[in-house]
């Protein structure tokens, strides 16, 4: 266990809004925030041309918009959410093969029974940055 991320309840409800209005496809978003803390939610579009039911990619000018406010309020890009509409809130081979940001929580909302969503926090840790493999690590979440 590397940490506990903590997103207070209205972020929650935020981010939960969004995956539901992108539902039955693949959500997406960024949180930013310091010490683990979540302050500010950046929903994102799936761009992804093909398979968005099982795929996300954030749209880039977004994520660069981001990023660019996250620095700008001195804060960190704490973590990266999408949705499973239909799996466990568990990384796919595709979801580790392209987590690039290593600082970074990667925080899945599964739908597989659509009423009570599973909201799930791990770390990827990959020896190679760039690298397909990593190993997943679970971490604690908390709604405050």
């Amino acid at each position: 266990m590397i940490g506990k991320l903590t997103i207070p309840t209205h972020l929650w409800q935020e981010m939960l809004g969004h995956l539901q209005r992108a539902y039955p496809e693949e959500g997406c978003g960024l949180l930013g925030g310091i010490q683990n803390q979540a302050l500010r939610h950046y929903p994102t579009t799936n761009v992804e041309p093909e398979n968005k039911h099982c795929r996300y990619l954030i749209d880039s000018r977004q994520q660069l918009e981001a990023e660019e406010e996250i620095e700008a309020h001195g804060l960190e890009l704490l973590a990266i959410y999408h949705s499973h509409p239909k799996s466990p809130a568990y990384p796919s081979p595709t979801d580790v093969s392209t987590a690039y940001y290593p600082a970074a929580f990667y925080v899945l909302v599964s739908f597989a029974d659509y009423a009570h969503p599973d909201l799930r926090a791990y770390k990827i840790i990959k020896p190679d940055h760039w690298g397909e493999s990593g190993e997943i690590v679970g971490q604690e979440i908390e709604i405050i």
